[in-house]
Parts: structure tokens; C-alpha cells; sequence
């Protein structure tokens, strides 16, 4: 690498100076690049549930959340946060208990309302940008319709009952109702998990022998690509980013569940292991590769509360507990992850229900790295104006 002290500048003063934007961005892109390899390390934490009644349980790439709130009169609503869980809060009011589930960068909130009361009749909706008109998605026949994710396009993805009582992966193209139903491996079931801004689907899909595999609708103009397994007879695809790496939870051969993580292009499968516990599942991954997840000890209801979350670098690397990253206080520990941005950020929640913003704290190198930037940036401006 030149050293900037070695340049003669009186014959390269005029290029340097054309090529300042251009070093200026080469010093951004490597501070955040540092930024991201710090994402494992330390962060601040948002306690968010100030009351009983508040579930937050999405979070976009602006650090938007999504929730729902039940008033003094028993009504459920959603409500939308500005970014890094400030006030004041959009509210998305339906005839219906209204519960969300995915929120976009444009703040386009999906999910489900329950549109008699009593649970019997689930059906699915989407919002304009920032909650604004709320608008019913239709199904496939059946009483419950559940998307599941939504893409910076309005893309919405899930799986919806049909008249069979069997759940389907289907797909709402933007400024669609009409639900339409996805390819599958040969079995009777399906879900849709998660969808990128490339329009790839992820999830699960059934086959004809009974299992049930991790699958990627759109990889390669490909309707349907099995992604397999970590040598077990299920698994389960859950988080995808913008470089097709696919993250989700697969049987090994002892039929413990692992975390595992695909390279980009969704190929093969990595196992990300458990730390130790009887068994892990990824749950999210953004662009740099942080995959978020749950370590547990069983996969039945009765071990949920009993869970940690997981937090990993780039690519998957350096899986560790992030309770052994964060306090947040006494007697209390994370135990499930609900959303993970580009940025970092965390939505999480410990085992009584309270819910957290996490926000990574860059390593020391990271600000060392953007000072030493900008000081060359303006020795070379003060170099400049000496010269003319």
C-alpha cells in the first residue's frame, strides 16, 4: 500500500484531489465493514415492553418494530415505531384483533386479524408504506391465512389453509389480494418463511416419503430446489439475504436439530452446532452473514422458556450465547430472537416476555479506522489549499 507521506505532491496533486470522493468512500466502506465484524460483540440495550400489554415482534432494516397493544377495553391493534424504537407509534386499527408478523424498510406491516373474535377465522392482511390502509389479502379456501414475510418491493410470502385443511406456501404479488399457491416437492404441505429483495422464497416443503425439506422457490428461474439436510430426515429453511444464504434448523443423524447456514447461491448446508445444548435452530441472517437463532434443550413446548438466543459473525462464524454479550438484569436472560437488521440490531425477548432493542457498539478499531480516514481526507484538503 502507498503511504500517503511518500507521495510527491507537487506532480499529483491535481489527481489527488479529483480522486478525494473515491478515497472517501473506500475509508466509509471499510469502517463499516469493521462496523459489521464487531456486530458479535458488545451492544447497547432498549428495554421496550414498559407494559404487560405491548408484544413487539418485527423489525426492519431502518430499526422500525412492529407490535400489538390490547387497551383498557380488550382490543388488540398493531402499532409501527419510528426507527430504534422511538415514539410516536402508527397505529393499524381493524375489525378484529389485529397481529402482526413482518415489516418492510417502507414500513409495510403484514400479518393476521382475527376478524370474528374468536379465533376461528384468521385471515391475512397488508399495509401501505408506514401502516397506512390496511387492506385484507385473500386465502385458499381454508379459515387461516399466514404471511410470514414481506420484501422491499411488497412482495408478501406465507402459507395459507386450504379447503383440504392443509397449509399451503403461497405468495401475494404487490397490489394483489389474490393469494397464489407455490411448487411443492411432491408432499401435501408447505410454508413459505421468508423472501428477499431478489423475490426468492424460502421454507418448507413436504415430499412423498412424509419429510419434510428446507426448500428455495426462484433459485436460478427453478421453481421449487431442495436444499436437503444435515443428514436428518427434516429440515426447515427460515432467513434468507441478499446473497441467497439460507439459514433454518435441520436433523442430523442422531435426530438432534441444528443451525445451519448455506453458502451464497443458497449452496450446501453448514452446521453452525449448538454450543454445547441438545439443539439450535437460525431463525435470521442479514447481508454480512450474522446469523441470530435459539440454543435449546428440547423442541416441545414445555423447554421453550428454557432457551437462549444465539448470535454469530459474518458468515455464520464464532456462534456464541448472547447472554454471555448482554445483561439485562438480574435473574433474567434472553431466550428468543424476532428480528435481525443489516445494521445489527436485535429485537429480542427474555423469559418473561419483555422485549429489547439491541444495538451493536463498534470495537475500538472500527472508530480508529474511521478517524485515521477522515484525518488523511483533511491533510490532503489542508495540502490543497496550500497549493493554491
Amino acid at each position: 500500500m502507498t503511504h500517503f507521506s511518500q507521495i510527491r505532491f507537487s506532480g499529483l496533486l491535481s489527481r489527488v484531489a479529483k480522486a478525494r470522493p473515491f478515497l472517501g468512500l473506500i475509508t466509509l466502506g471499510v469502517g463499516l465493514l469493521c462496523g459489521n465484524q464487531a456486530s458479535a460483540q458488545s451492544y447497547t440495550s432498549l428495554r421496550l415492553s414498559e407494559q404487560n400489554n405491548d408484544l413487539y415482534y418485527a423489525l426492519n432494516n431502518i430499526g422500525q418494530l412492529a407490535g400489538s397493544r390490547v387497551d383498557n377495553f380488550n382490543n388488540t391493534y398493531a402499532f409501527i415505531t419510528s426507527p430504534d424504537g422511538q415514539g410516536p407509534n402508527i397505529l393499524i386499527r381493524m375489525q378484529g384483533s389485529v397481529l402482526g408478523s413482518a415489516i418492510n424498510a417502507h414500513g409495510q406491516l403484514v400479518g393476521m386479524v382475527d376478524v370474528g373474535g374468536t379465533g376461528l377465522d384468521l385471515q391475512a392482511f397488508v399495509t401501505g408504506p408506514q401502516g397506512e390502509n390496511p387492506q385484507l389479502l385473500g386465502g385458499l379456501g381454508g379459515d387461516i391465512t399466514s404471511p410470514l414475510g414481506i420484501n422491499r418491493a411488497g412482495l408478501v410470502v406465507g402459507r395459507a389453509r386450504d379447503s383440504d385443511n392443509k397449509f399451503q406456501a403461497v405468495q401475494w404479488l404487490p397490489n394483489s389480494s389474490s393469494a397464489e399457491r407455490l411448487a411443492t416437492l411432491g408432499g401435501s404441505t408447505s410454508a413459505a418463511q421468508a423472501v428477499n429483495d431478489q423475490w426468492l422464497i424460502v421454507g418448507t416443503s413436504g415430499r412423498s416419503d412424509g419429510s419434510n425439506h428446507a426448500v428455495i422457490w426462484g433459485l436460478n428461474g427453478a421453481a421449487i430446489t431442495d436444499l436437503g439436510t444435515l443428514g436428518g430426515r427434516n429440515s426447515s429453511a427460515l432467513g434468507i439475504n441478499t446473497w441467497a444464504q439460507v439459514v433454518g434448523g435441520s436433523r442430523v443423524a442422531d435426530g438432534s436439530l441444528h443451525a445451519y447456514i448455506t453458502a451464497p447461491g443458497a449452496v450446501g448446508m453448514t452446521d453452525l452446532g449448538t454450543l454445547g445444548w441438545a439443539h439450535s435452530r437460525a431463525s435470521y441472517i442479514n447481508d454480512s452473514g450474522v446469523v441470530a437463532g435459539t440454543l435449546m434443550t428440547g423442541t416441545d413446548a414445555a423447554s421453550y422458556l428454557d432457551s437462549h438466543v444465539f448470535i454469530t459473525g459474518p458468515n455464520g462464524q464464532g456462534m456464541v450465547d448472547l447472554n454471555s454479550l448482554v445483561s439485562v438484569g438480574e435473574g433474567l436472560y434472553l431466550n428468543e430472537v424476532w428480528g435481525l437488521n443489516d445494521s445489527g440490531q436485535l429485537l429480542v425477548s427474555d423469559q418473561n416476555g419483555w422485549s429489547y432493542l439491541l444495538t451493536p457498539v463498534p470495537e475500538a478499531a472500527t472508530w480508529s479506522m474511521l478517524l485515521a480516514g477522515l484525518l488523511v481526507l483533511t491533510l490532503m484538503e489542508r495540502r490543497r489549499r496550500q497549493a493554491t
